[in-house]
């Protein structure tokens, strides 16, 4: 018999948001759905490779919902955020906030 672990649900979340990039499209998912496109051009620097896979890694934990229309090219495809990705958003606010609250503290001290 195996004995559970403890932190398996802080492991699930840590694992899920794991990703240079899925912060900031779950932020910028948070006002609206988007296309591609529009996630490409927000997010300087990254590739598309890697933003393919951290959005399919997002899609897959059911936190995005990917839509594609059209049966030709160019087909439009949009993210947006699921009910249960949204439930993200509170903590990664809460998180936004304890970090301006360190930058914040540790300017101070100089």
């Amino acid at each position: 018999m195996t004995t559970p672990d403890r932190y398996a649900p802080l492991s699930k979340f840590l694992a899920a948001v794991k990703g240079k990039y899925k912060l900031p499209i779950l932020i910028y998912l948070k006002h609206g759905p988007k296309r591609y496109s529009q996630v490409y051009r927000r997010l300087a620097g990254v590739s598309e490779r890697i933003l393919s896979k951290q959005l399919r890694e997002l899609e897959q934990e059911g936190i995005l919902l990917k839509t594609v229309t059209g049966t030709k090219a160019p087909l439009r495809v949009e993210y947006a955020l699921t009910a249960h990705g949204f439930t993200l958003c509170a903590v990664v606010q809460q998180m936004w906030e304890w970090g301006e609250r360190t930058l914040e503290k540790e300017a101070a001290q100089g």
